[in-house]
């Protein structure tokens, strides 16, 4: 009973450290948050990218005269996608959609380039080639319609996420992911950036307070969420000899007292 007993011992210690993860592991913001240093929130402006789509209206003193660039037909649209007038792709409403060389065809003006700039940028640019040339008091609504997201790794539903606004933040969209799973490295979450035709590659720690301010707590149409795991997390066919040694565990567990019940 003796090496009985020792070899329980042993399978239960076993056990034990294969499947240990504080509770420390599995907290976000830990520790005092300075409320009065984390109470300015900076918001960075949304970039266009290429292969973005944008729909922007035109307004102005004059609604007649505005209404010339508001007209987005199925020729302008292929026009600036490349395609023949005649194909038969259309798309109703004020749509653009960002090329290859961060342009796009503007209704009256031809191309625009647009790539890199905010909506106050583009703003600008428009109102270059038409305050008081052929508008007064020119306005502009500009929204990007095409926001996503790229989640993946260590989280419950990973997967492409379309956001609803700009700057969504990065527990926003974790939550849309389903959360972290238990082994998620909360410390080295990876984001992967395309800036200017480079890609840049960031990691952030979710455990820290100092998240709040980084440069990447608000993410960015097209950015990737890569959730790294722990070394500790146990793989398929490890899980497979810790469910074995549970059985095997209760079943030597079970024969110990029936021992002890009939010697």
């Amino acid at each position: 009973m003796r090496l009985l007993r020792q070899f329980l011992f042993f399978l239960v210690v076993i056990y034990s450290l294969a499947s240990c993860t504080t509770y420390k592991q599995l907290q976000v913001l830990q520790g005092e948050i300075d409320t009065a240093r984390f109470s300015t929130v900076k918001v960075p402006e949304q970039r266009v990218q290429k292969g973005d789509q944008l729909s922007i209206v035109v307004y102005s003193d004059n609604a007649a005269a505005s209404s010339i660039f508001n007209v987005t037909t199925g020729a302008n649209l292929n026009l600036q996608q490349g395609l023949p007038s005649s194909s038969t792709t259309t798309l109703s409403g004020n749509l653009y959609e960002v090329d290859n060389e961060g342009m796009i065809y503007f209704p009256q003006l031809g191309k625009l380039k647009i790539e890199g700039l905010t909506k106050e940028g583009i703003g600008a640019v428009l109102n270059s080639r038409l305050k008081d040339k052929y508008l007064t008091n020119p306005y502009y609504v500009i929204q990007f319609l095409n926001m996503k997201v790229t989640v993946f790794g260590d989280v419950v539903r990973p997967g492409v996420y379309q956001l609803s606004r700009p700057n969504t933040n990065i527990f926003e969209v974790l939550t849309m992911a389903g959360d972290l799973t238990y082994y998620a490295r909360r410390e080295n979450i990876l984001i992967i950036r395309e800036q200017e035709g480079k890609r840049v590659f960031a990691r952030m720690d979710i455990t820290k307070p100092d998240v709040f301010n980084s440069p990447y707590y608000y993410l960015q149409q097209n950015d990737m969420v890569f959730v790294d795991m722990r070394k500790g997390k146990v793989n398929g066919s490890d899980q497979a000899w810790l469910r074995n040694a549970s059985l095997i565990l209760s079943l030597i567990t079970a024969t110990a007292f029936l021992i002890n019940i009939f010697r």
